[in-house]
């Protein structure tokens, strides 16, 4: 499967902390330098292309908190 290099850095941020919330401010912060210029709903495009080519279940929502892998898929 072949990933953009933000899906697999969004992927590894939330492999990395699996069963702990990420909020999309967290996750900006972490995938995305200083400099560069994003769209607001750049995070929630890449999670949507995530769950497209892996299963929806795998990135699970919190709704007005983040989004988080479950430990028992990583």
């Amino acid at each position: 499967m072949e990933l953009s290099g933000k899906e697999f850095a969004l992927l590894h941020e939330l492999a990395r902390e699996a069963g702990r919330v990420l909020s999309k401010e967290q996750l900006v912060q972490r995938l995305y330098p200083w400099d560069e210029e994003i769209e607001s709903n750049a995070v929630e495009v890449h999670i949507h292309h995530l769950r497209r080519k892996l299963a929806p279940e795998v990135i699970v929502t919190l709704r007005g908190v983040g989004y988080f892998l479950p430990r028992d898929l990583t």
